[in-house]
């Protein structure tokens, strides 16, 4: 891949794709996510699975797995002990068989549960790439290693009894190693894409360390491109908790820059991650501004934590999200 902007970038395979070996530390971690929306039939979901082979109980799965409509959010998140089909070389199963995730020349996940069942198919728009820092911090306890691309989802599910054939938008990532989740004082990560010749990535992390990490691309037509800045605006909601939404804006050495207007598809779901952190996952379009490109519309994940108490408090109360496992009757904010 063709790259541009200073920075580097990692170009990944199929091995990276897989389970990696496993250092015997109880933080280390193997995780793999899903964002998708098909805005046609308004429908969406975003899983992970989080495989914790020397965690204090035994090897758990964390299992984040959550779905939209415009009225519905179903949402479940916890620990699984880990089985033995849930490990094998191409798949990564959740402990039961509520949500799977397999690679083989794509990925693939599966449902299977009281309120969820069916399959989705993604297929990449552009190679896997790793372009998170490789010092400090963030490298060090929080994003070791990782995989990031757009693509496009298909399949076909039933959520609550209604059946859908999906056709839409999707990003996923994989990522492995030691992940001190209390690290996490504050981060905003927004990853999507609007089509085959354009993603977005744009990250934020304060650390512990009282730095910020802010860095992100865009990959258009093949070739990645580094922002100078990255400039991730959150309206977040009273709780401190959930957002209605932000902007997004990233400048590039010689090009205009790119403005993103993000707005949520449904309430946001909040995960409370190893016991530790709070995370609000919140499906939005991203809408591009400016005389070229203004009015195209993608896909996004537009995640954010605000851990100023260090996991001491788990949030029950959610403005624009949902805080509880289940299915929730509800319509956005």
């Amino acid at each position: 891949m063709k790259v541009t902007g200073g920075g580097h970038v990692v170009e990944l395979g199929i091995e990276d794709e897989r389970h990696h070996e496993p250092e015997n530390h109880q933080m280390w971690q193997d995780s793999v996510v899903l964002c998708w929306w098909d805005l046609e039939r308004g429908v969406g979901g975003y899983h992970r699975i989080g495989h914790h082979p020397f965690h204090p109980d035994g090897p758990q799965a964390q299992l984040t797995t959550n779905f939209f409509t415009p009225d519905l959010v179903y949402k479940r998140c916890g620990w699984v002990p880990l089985r033995e089909q849930d490990v094998t070389e191409t798949g990564f199963g959740c402990g039961d068989d509520a949500c799977r995730f397999d690679f083989t020349d794509h990925a693939v996940w599966t449902f299977h549960d009281d309120e969820v069942q069916g399959e989705l198919h993604v297929t990449d728009f552009h190679p896997p790439v790793d372009i998170y820092p490789k010092t400090g911090q963030l490298a060090s306890r929080i994003t070791a290693g990782h995989l990031e691309v757009g693509g496009s989802v298909t399949g076909r599910l039933t959520l609550h009894g209604t059946g859908y054939e999906i056709e839409g938008l999707a990003f996923r990532d994989h990522g492995w190693g030691k992940r001190y989740w209390e690290d996490f004082v504050a981060h905003r990560w927004v990853a999507g894409t609007f089509g085959p010749d354009l993603t977005v990535l744009a990250v934020s992390v304060l650390g512990t360390d009282d730095n910020i990490a802010e860095f992100g691309c865009v990959i258009r037509d093949g070739v990645l491109t580094y922002a100078d800045t990255v400039d991730v605006i959150t309206n977040l909601e009273s709780d401190g908790l959930t957002h209605r939404g932000g902007r997004l804006r990233m400048e590039f050495a010689g090009e205009d820059a790119l403005e993103i207007a993000l707005d949520p598809l449904q309430k946001g779901a909040v995960s409370w991650m190893v016991d530790l952190m709070a995370v609000t996952d919140t499906m939005c379009t991203m809408t591009l501004d400016g005389e070229t490109l203004g009015g195209r519309v993608g896909i996004c994940n537009f995640e954010v934590s605000n851990n100023a108490g260090r996991g001491r408090f788990r949030p029950r109360f959610a403005v624009n999200g949902v805080t509880e496992d289940g299915l929730h009757l509800t319509r956005k904010r």
